[in-house]
């Protein structure tokens, strides 16, 4: 049973990291070349609005994900 869930365990953390990474690369090309790209266009709008949504307490949300994330990949 053990075996188990740490198979389960490396494959979900293995599709988090292909999300991220997903993730950054749809908010750079959309910085880039801006909301007009297929697929990747929408994501700034998203991004913007779940910010907005947090109000003044967006940026340390922000720097506290960067923080958890930093611990994780020290790992």
């Amino acid at each position: 049973m053990s075996k188990m869930f740490k198979k389960l365990k490396k494959l979900l953390w293995e599709a988090a990291e292909i999300l991220g990474l997903v993730l950054a690369v749809a908010v750079l090309v959309s910085s880039l070349f801006g909301p007009d790209v297929p697929f990747f266009g929408g994501i700034m709008a998203n991004v913007q609005g779940v910010i907005q949504a947090l109000g003044s307490s967006g940026l340390g949300l922000i720097i506290a994900v960067m923080i958890i994330l930093n611990i994780w990949k020290s790992r």
